[in-house]
């Protein structure tokens, strides 16, 4: 039998089974809902605001404060009433539910010496007041719950915890004690955090709702890296605690970072022990901090670098706010205040070059003109007392949240 040879298909035939299996695919995503083949009808976007339940109280725009207006004012003498003189009329004047004693709470000191009591009143009857601006205004116990699902790390010197003590008697309402906690401290016993959690989450192993751990440099200082858990500290200047933080970052949404007064002149920053060596050491030290942070922030998180307020010479002398700060100067003390504003600058400036939602600058320069409110009328012109300047620091830390947490709030795109 001879072999016969197949016929070819025509070509048409094999253009429309094309088109025909184009169409099948077609009508299969049209019939998807997962696939958006066609436009949905618009749908206007919620409004960020809505789920901020902590917000009271938004000024328009043009209005808000930022990190700088909110420091141009004036310290407006208003006596603040009591409903008696003793340590529980005083917190329930100012709004305090402290969970512990700290010894900036100057009023606290009502038995062993009733002139700091009046003092600490005197302190209180000024109220801050900007000139040009208004802050957002926030519920305290709607805050801490949502800092309950975003967490709070405050990392630094004393000052730095005096800020954590007064956010302690702010938002203490709601917040409890845990116990030393290894998912903060890396595992090292060397290392202390202070940690409160909000009582929905006190069940949960590892949770933390507000946190503060000391660092007075934020890099070891003998190679500027910023320690991890049991690296050893090396060479510090002077008295303090250089512990690690890096590694509890990751935790938090909101973290606050400051140093300064606890760095001064030394032959470890060149032959001249001067202020230029030491400018210079600084910055190398905080650009190392900056480059890791901007590697390893997250797009959800926002840290603030906090300004460091003047510390005073003689502070006895001061019994009422100034009108114009007094600047420190070197000789005030072992450590160089007087360059306190050149290490706020260093980092202002790279944040207002650098553009990132991530990092904001938190200016408390309205403590400034607070000579009167030092937690000590002696000796320490540096701390100020509780109540007082400190407690106007955290409302515009407030202010900020509430902006931040705008920014950071999730939206459907349409």
């Amino acid at each position: 039998m001879g072999s016969s040879t197949p016929q070819l298909k025509s070509p048409m035939v094999y253009t429309l089974s094309a088109i025909s299996l184009v169409m099948l695919f077609v009508l299969y995503l049209a019939w998807r809902d997962d696939i958006l083949l066609l436009p949905k009808p618009y749908q206007p976007k919620p409004d960020p605001l809505s789920s901020l339940d902590f917000v009271t109280r938004i000024p328009s725009r043009s209005l808000q404060c930022t990190t700088d207006t909110f420091n141009t004012g004036s310290w407006i003498h208003r006596p603040l009433q009591l409903k008696e003189d003793s340590i529980r009329g005083m917190e329930e004047a100012v709004n305090y539910h402290c969970r512990g004693n700290f010894p900036h709470k100057c009023y606290r000191r009502l038995d062993d010496n009733p002139s700091e009591f009046n003092r600490s009143h005197r302190i209180v009857d000024y109220a801050w007041e900007p000139e040009t601006c208004a802050l957002i205004e926030v519920d305290p116990r709607n805050l801490t719950g949502h800092l309950a699902t975003h967490p709070l790390l405050m990392v630094g010197d004393s000052i730095t915890q005096l800020q954590f003590e007064s956010l302690n008697c702010l938002l203490g309402q709601d917040l409890t004690n845990v116990q030393h906690d290894a998912n903060l401290t890396g595992g090292d016993p060397n290392v202390w955090a202070g940690q409160l959690v909000h009582p929905s989450r006190v069940d949960e192993k590892g949770a933390v709702t507000l946190a503060y751990m000391r660092s007075d440099y934020l890099v070891r200082l003998d190679d500027f890296k910023l320690m991890e858990p049991f690296d050893e500290e090396g060479y510090l200047i002077g008295k303090g605690s250089n512990f690690p933080w890096i590694h509890a970052l990751d935790k938090f949404s909101y973290i606050i970072i400051n140093t300064g007064p606890h760095w001064h002149a030394d032959l470890k920053w060149g032959p001249h022990k001067s202020d230029k060596e030491l400018l210079q050491a600084f910055t190398r030290g905080m650009d190392a901090v900056f480059k890791y942070l901007k590697e390893h922030v997250r797009q959800d998180q926002r840290v603030w670098i906090r300004s460091t307020p003047y510390g005073h010479a003689k502070c006895s002398k001061y019994k009422k706010p100034d009108i114009i700060p007094q600047v420190p100067t070197k000789k005030e003390g072992e450590y160089q205040w007087d360059l306190l504003e050149s290490f706020d600058m260093v980092w202002k400036n790279w944040i207002e070059a650098e553009k990132d939602d991530r990092f904001r600058f938190l200016n408390v320069s309205l403590s400034n003109l607070r000579g009167d409110a030092h937690s000590s009328p002696d000796s320490d012109c540096l701390h100020t007392c509780l109540p007082g300047p400190v407690d106007d620091w955290n409302q515009l830390f407030f202010h900020d949240i509430a902006q931040a947490a705008v920014s950071m709030a999730t939206v459907p795109e349409s």
